[in-house]
């Protein structure tokens, strides 16, 4: 993909998946309190790269056992307003970014339309609620530089992201498990702005 992009956070993964989400709805995600990760999340097939919250949707992104179990998982966004999610292996982490970033996304699993009412995307734990006392906190995405090294986990508790783009509703496509060469490998999870109805 020939797009310019600008990185807006990572996201410190040990194997769970993240949800992306309108910010407002958040709240209706129960994780943890309500066993909604084991209960629809654990077993979820990976055609299904989504789940349903009463009338909203959330896309089931960033996290593939097969690239890496612990893990830092890189969030870019796109002039127009698409936001791809990477998770990258490789003996030089930023060139596995960029490959993972202009790799073409033709062949990509093509998943549910995720809408965002409030222009405001929320990225975080599947493992977590969405708010509350079990909810992890949440940061709004700064851009910045790419990390150049995968490196270690934090010593603190990592936060999620929130993303304000003004878009309406995304297109959620995966590539899961893909290798770049000998050394490195990626999977990506784009949410494409969908044009309005």
């Amino acid at each position: 993909m020939e797009t310019e992009w600008a990185h807006v956070g990572r996201l410190w993964t040990n194997g769970d998946p993240f949800l992306a989400i309108d910010s407002e709805l958040r709240h209706l995600w129960r994780g943890f309190s309500d066993d909604a990760y084991f209960d629809q999340i654990v077993e979820l097939p990976l055609d299904t790269q989504h789940v349903t919250l009463g009338d909203a949707v959330a896309a089931v992104v960033g996290a593939d056992g097969v690239v890496r179990d612990d893990s830092w998982v890189e969030v870019f966004e796109a002039a127009d307003g698409t936001i791809a999610v990477v998770q990258a292996a490789g003996d030089d982490y930023r060139r596995a970014l960029d490959d993972a970033l202009r790799y073409p996304d033709a062949g990509d699993d093509v998943g549910a339309l995720i809408a965002v009412p409030s222009g405001q995307l929320a990225i975080f734990s599947a493992a977590c609620d969405g708010a509350g006392e079990h909810s992890m906190a949440l940061e709004p995405a700064r851009r910045g530089n790419p990390p150049a090294e995968h490196g270690p986990p934090s010593r603190e508790a990592d936060p999620g992201l929130v993303l304000t783009t003004g878009v309406a509703s995304y297109r959620l496509k995966i590539r899961w498990y893909t290798e770049i060469d000998d050394s490195s490998c990626f999977a990506r999870w784009l949410l494409l702005p969908e044009p309005p109805a």
